[in-house]
Formats: structure tokens, C-alpha cells, sequence
């Protein structure tokens, strides 16, 4: 009888489940901090630059949206939609993470603490940019800029899954 207990303990050590890693399910509003409300812009410009006539158009700058440190180095899982940064015909390996499809490249961005920049552990092999997924990985609170938003936190060695 010990022998089984002894061979069955061995087995749960050494099974890929024993030591899989288990991420914190959030949303979008756990990326803000309690009572927080962002601020609308008193004129909003859904445009930024050269305009047919000539006119460069800028949107207005506000300040940085604050960030949750305490997320800070937890394992996180995140549903959302792509913004591509790193990527080829065949795959992506960075982008932002949105909350709604779209966010970062015909709109204004959203705040700040609604992007998160994405690394991924292995490049994604998709032909759905647009489909909504699940990200899971390490979160760092820390601001990344890129050209198309700026994140306030970064998820790292990060996985994919689809998002049903």
C-alpha cells in the first residue's frame, strides 16, 4: 500500500499539471484604480494629422491615466483584441492589447491603463487579426510607448488562447 501512495505522490510531482501555472482572470476595470473616471476631452478630435487642406491636426494631450502597482509581477489573464507591433505574414510576437476592437488605429486611443503591451513566449500563428483572445503572462506596471498608443502595463513571456 505505501509502495501505490509512494509511486502515486512521484506521479503528481513529476505531471505537467502539478507544476502548470495558473493566472488570475481580470477585466478591463481592474486595470483602474478604484474610483477613477477618466477625463473626456472638452472638444474631442478624432483626427490626428495633415488634413486635405494642409492643416496638421493634433489630438490633445492629457495626463498619463493612472496604473494599479499591485498588479505589478502577478500571473494575469486578460481578454482583448490586437494591435500588431511585432509581426510578419505568418505570425505576431508584440502587440497591444485593447478592450475593443479597432481601439489604437481608427479611433483615439484609450486611456493609458487600458493598453497593455504583449510579448508573447512563442510568436502567434494567426490569420484572424481581429478576433478577440485570451492573453495570459506575467504583468509588469510599467508605461511602454509605441507609435500607435501608449501602454501603462506589459505582460510578459505571455500565452494565447482563443476567446470564446
Amino acid at each position: 500500500m505505501n509502495t501505490r501512495r509512494m509511486i502515486l505522490l512521484v506521479m503528481l510531482i513529476i505531471s505537467p499539471l502539478a507544476h502548470s501555472e495558473t493566472y488570475k482572470e481580470v477585466g478591463w476595470d481592474d486595470l483602474m484604480p478604484k474610483g477613477w473616471i477618466p477625463v473626456a476631452p472638452e472638444e474631442p478630435a478624432f483626427f490626428e494629422g495633415e488634413t486635405s487642406d494642409g492643416r496638421i491636426e493634433t489630438l490633445p494631450k492629457g495626463d498619463v491615466a493612472p496604473i494599479v502597482k499591485a498588479l505589478d509581477t502577478q500571473k494575469l489573464k486578460l481578454p482583448g483584441y490586437m494591435i500588431p507591433i511585432k509581426f510578419n505574414a505568418m505570425s505576431v510576437s508584440e502587440f497591444l492589447l485593447v478592450p475593443y476592437v479597432g481601439a489604437c488605429t481608427h479611433t483615439p486611443p484609450p486611456p493609458e491603463n487600458q493598453i497593455v503591451y504583449v510579448t508573447l513566449k512563442h510568436p502567434l500563428q494567426t490569420d484572424d487579426l481581429w478576433a478577440p483572445i485570451w492573453v495570459s503572462g506575467t504583468m509588469t506596471a510599467k508605461v511602454s510607448m509605441t507609435k500607435y498608443a501608449t501602454a501603462g502595463y506589459h505582460l510578459t513571456d505571455a500565452l494565447t488562447e482563443v476567446y470564446d
